[in-house]
């Protein structure tokens, strides 16, 4: 029984990584699958891949805007070849919409829906509206751990920061790593409202 699944991380918590390994399970098995991710993904410079800082391999995916709906693609894809699953990466930048075209998928397809994202935004108190819908449409959910980078807790936050101010007003979008100038870092509740200095 097909299923969709949401599986959310803080930042830097290998989530492409598990993608691209259970990619690569599939395909290992002459199982292909169809990897997706947002247009809006353009961390790596705006190509159609997605990529890990964990693990050098990449995979070519198909990008998508919010106004295209997400279960007539898959649907126009598999006419033409077969998948055993849809993995999507940077699942947060989805609409609410396209969440529940993703549970169609898995209704109507029988196909199994992978999704791995960001579920709390840098906003203080905000999730991002793709793993909102995410969170309510789901039939599995699971956290990918990670730890804080200021102790050893667990990461539960992503704290947004410009030359090492943090930044609580962000706007949903900001493409971002967890180096440079504008960074964002993987942070336990403690630490994302009291960072040290």
């Amino acid at each position: 029984m097909a299923k969709l699944y949401f599986r959310y991380g803080a930042m830097n918590s290998a989530k492409s990584a598990n993608l691209l390994m259970v990619a690569h399970n599939y395909q290992s098995q002459n199982k292909p699958v169809l990897l997706m991710k947002p247009a809006k993904d353009t961390r790596w410079e705006a190509d159609n891949y997605i990529t890990s800082r964990a693990i050098l391999d990449k995979e070519q995916a198909l990008t998508f805007t919010d106004r295209e709906d997400l279960f007539e693609l898959i649907q126009a894809h598999i006419q033409t070849q077969k998948i055993y699953a849809v993995l999507l990466d940077e699942a947060q930048f989805i609409t609410g919409e396209q969440a529940l075209q993703l549970a169609q998928v898995v209704d109507k397809l029988n196909i199994p829906v992978l999704c791995y994202g960001l579920k709390n935004r840098a906003a203080k108190g905000k999730l991002f509206a793709g793993s909102y819908a995410l969170l309510y449409w789901a039939d599995s959910i699971e956290e990918l751990k990670n730890t804080c980078q200021h102790c050893n807790k667990k990461a539960t936050q992503n704290l947004m920061c410009i030359d090492n101010v943090p930044e609580y007003s962000p706007e949903e979008v900001v493409i971002a790593d967890i180096e440079g100038i504008l960074k964002i870092i993987p942070v336990c509740r403690e630490h994302y409202l009291n960072p040290p200095n």
